[in-house]
C-alpha cells in the first residue's frame, strides 16, 4: 500500500512539473531598469500602521554575500531619524527602509513566479515581502492582492496553524522560522464593521481547514536563500516554498478563481519591501503599543532573482505601459467613428463621487445614449469616466479631448483628467464665457481641450485611470447633459504586419492578410512584411515565424 501511495505521488509530482513551460521572462537584478523606488510612510503606515519611511538610497544593486558576481536586489532597513523621515502628519519615525515596485514597467499575467529571497533576523518587528498588486484601476481590495511570501506574522497566527507543515503543535515559533502566503480579493460577503473595504483574505482561516504557513525549527528562514513560487493560471493559484530543494505547499489546496475573485483573471505588477512593525506584526504600530522593534539593524534583505515560466500553456509578461492606440479613442459615443473605444461596464465605468449627481432627463445629442445628471444638493459634484486598466494615450500629446455638453451658461465647472499615479490637472469652464470652443448659451456645445493644457506638468499620459472627470466646487444647482465624449488626434506610428492596428501581430493579423490576397484588395504597405512590393503568401509565413518565436 506504501508503494502504490508512493507510485501515485511521484506520478503526480511529474505531471505537475510538466505543466511548467518555458521560461518567459526573468529579472537577474543587474540593473533596477524595471523598478520604481517609493519613498514616504504613505497613510497611515501604508494602511497597516507601519513604522518604516521608505527611502531611495535604502534600495540598490549589491553582489550576494559570499558568491562573487552574483547581484541581487539589495533593501536596507536602518534605524534612522531625520528631519524629513516622517508620517503624513509630520511626526516623526525612527526607522528606514526601501520599497520597490514594477508598475509601469512589467506585468505579469498567469505562469509560474519564482523569487529567490533571503531575509534578514526579523526578531521582531521585521516584515519582509514579495507580493503583487493588480494593475487595474481599482482601489485596493478591489485590483486584488498576491502575496508570495512574508514574514514576521504574529504569533496568534503561527500558533494557530503550528501543527502542520512542519509545525511542532507546541506554539513556540519565532518569526525567522515561519513563512505564509495569501490572496486578497473583493467580496461582499466579507465587509463587517470590522473589515468595511471588504478584503477577502484566504489566510484567514480561523478553524485551520485550509492555511498552511510553513515552519522551519531547526534551520531557520533567515540569513540564507529560499525560493518560493505562485502557480498562477485563469482557473487556480498555488502558493509553495521550495526549502533544501523540497517543495511545500502554504495551502492545503490551490485557490480557485471564481466570478467572486475574478481580479486573478487580469495583469500584476510586482512588489518587494522590507517593512518594520505594522499590524501584521506584534510590534509598535502608528498609533498602538505592541512589543519593542528588536530586529537588529541595519538590516538587509536580498532578492537574487524573479522569474516566470508557463504554467498550463499560460503565461504573458508584458515590458512597458500598456501599448498606445490609433488616432482616436471614444470614452462615451455612439455615431461619431473612432479606432477604438471604451465600453461602459465592460472596461470602463461612470462613476459619480460620494452621490453629488442623480439621474437627469436630458435627451442625447447623438444616438441613443447620453448621460444625464441633476445635482443633488451637495454644495459640489464630481465624476467621471475612468477605465478598468489603465490607458496609454502618450500619442495624444499633440491630441485634443473633445465633448458635446448641455449645461445652464451661469454653471462653472472643469474638466479634468487623473492618471493612474493619482495626479489630477483640470482646466476652467467659467460661466457665461466661451472657452475651447464651447458656446454658453444653455444649448448643446462641443469643447475641444488640447491635451496639452489638460495634462498640466504631473500627467503621465502613459497610465490614464479616468479619461475624463468633470467637477464643480462652487455648489451650483442645476441639470446638464454629456454626450459625443472622445479622445482625437493621436499619432499613430504603423507597424508592418499589424493590419488591426492594435500594436501587436498576431493571428487576427494573419486573418486580414488572407483577406488581402483572396479579395485582391490591392497592395498595403503594412501587410507587406517582407517589404517585396507584393502581399502574398511569404508575407504570412513570415508572419507565422515571428509568431511563433
Amino acid at each position: 500500500m506504501i508503494m502504490k501511495t508512493s507510485l501515485i505521488f511521484a506520478l503526480f509530482t511529474s505531471l505537475t512539473f510538466c505543466q511548467i513551460g518555458d521560461l518567459i521572462w526573468e529579472e537577474n537584478f543587474n540593473d533596477l531598469d524595471n523598478w520604481i523606488k517609493i519613498t514616504g510612510n504613505g497613510s497611515w503606515g501604508w494602511g497597516n500602521g507601519e513604522l518604516e519611511f521608505y527611502k531611495e538610497e535604502n534600495v540598490g544593486i549589491a553582489s550576494i554575500p559570499n558568491d562573487p558576481g552574483n547581484n541581487a536586489l539589495h533593501i536596507i532597513a536602518r534605524n534612522e531619524s531625520g528631519s524629513e523621515i516622517t508620517d503624513q502628519w509630520g511626526n516623526p519615525l525612527s526607522y528606514t527602509s526601501g520599497k520597490v515596485i514594477s508598475k509601469s514597467n512589467v506585468s505579469i499575467q498567469y505562469g509560474v513566479i519564482e523569487a529567490r529571497v533571503r531575509v534578514p533576523n526579523l526578531n521582531l518587528g521585521g516584515w519582509p515581502a514579495v507580493w503583487l498588486l493588480g494593475t487595474s484601476n481599482y482601489s485596493w481590495p478591489r485590483n486584488g492582492e498576491l502575496d508570495m511570501m512574508e514574514m514576521g506574522s504574529r504569533q496568534s497566527f503561527r500558533d494557530l496553524h503550528d501543527e502542520h507543515n512542519g509545525g511542532n503543535g507546541l506554539n513556540n515559533s519565532d518569526v525567522n522560522q515561519v513563512v505564509g502566503a495569501n490572496a486578497i480579493f473583493f467580496s461582499d460577503d466579507a465587509i463587517t464593521p470590522d473589515n468595511p473595504s471588504g478584503a477577502a483574505s484566504i489566510s484567514w482561516d480561523p478553524n485551520d481547514e485550509d492555511c498552511r504557513p510553513y515552519y522551519n525549527y531547526e534551520n531557520p528562514l533567515n540569513d540564507r536563500f529560499v525560493i518560493y513560487r505562485i502557480y498562477w493560471d485563469n482557473e487556480s493559484i498555488r502558493f509553495t516554498i521550495i526549502d533544501d530543494d523540497i517543495e511545500y505547499d502554504l495551502y492545503q489546496e490551490p485557490m480557485q478563481i471564481n466570478e467572486e475573485s475574478d481580479e486573478f483573471q487580469n495583469p500584476f505588477y510586482l512588489i518587494a519591501n522590507l517593512a518594520v512593525g505594522g499590524l501584521f506584526t506584534d510590534a509598535n504600530y502608528l498609533g498602538g503599543n505592541g512589543l519593542p522593534i528588536s530586529m537588529p539593524m541595519p538590516a538587509s534583505m536580498y532578492i537574487d532573482y524573479i522569474k516566470v515560466y508557463e504554467w498550463n500553456n499560460q503565461g504573458n509578461v508584458h515590458l512597458g505601459p500598456p501599448n498606445t492606440g490609433g488616432e482616436s479613442l471614444g470614452l462615451f459615443t455612439d455615431n461619431t467613428p473612432t479606432n477604438n473605444s471604451l465600453i461602459p461596464e465592460v472596461d470602463s465605468h461612470i462613476y459619480v463621487w460620494e452621490n453629488t449627481l442623480a439621474d437627469g432627463s436630458i435627451p442625447s445629442y447623438e444616438g441613443e445614449n447620453v448621460i444625464s445628471w441633476a445635482t443633488t444638493g451637495a454644495g459640489w459634484f464630481g465624476a467621471g469616466i475612468m477605465s478598468i486598466q489603465p490607458t496609454n494615450l502618450s500619442n495624444f500629446e499633440e491630441g485634443f479631448l473633445k465633448f458635446r455638453i448641455k449645461i445652464p451658461s451661469n454653471i462653472s465647472f472643469q474638466v479634468g483628467i487623473i492618471d493612474a499615479w493619482g495626479n489630477q490637472s483640470y482646466v476652467d469652464f467659467p460661466a457665461n464665457q466661451t472657452v475651447y470652443g464651447l458656446s454658453r448659451n444653455g444649448d448643446w456645445g462641443q469643447a475641444s481641450i488640447p491635451i496639452s493644457d489638460i495634462r498640466g506638468e504631473l500627467i503621465d499620459l502613459r497610465m490614464l485611470s479616468y479619461e475624463f472627470v468633470i467637477l464643480e466646487v462652487n455648489g451650483a444647482s442645476c441639470e446638464f447633459a454629456l454626450d459625443d465624449i472622445f479622445w482625437d488626434g493621436g499619432i499613430t506610428e504603423n507597424l508592418v504586419g499589424d493590419l488591426n492596428y492594435d500594436n501587436s501581430i498576431d493571428i487576427l493579423d494573419i486573418v486580414l492578410i488572407v483577406s488581402v490576397i483572396i479579395d485582391d484588395n490591392g497592395y498595403s504597405s503594412i501587410a507587406d512584411f517582407n517589404g517585396d512590393g507584393l502581399v502574398d503568401v511569404i508575407d504570412i509565413v513570415q508572419i507565422i515565424s515571428i509568431i511563433l518565436d
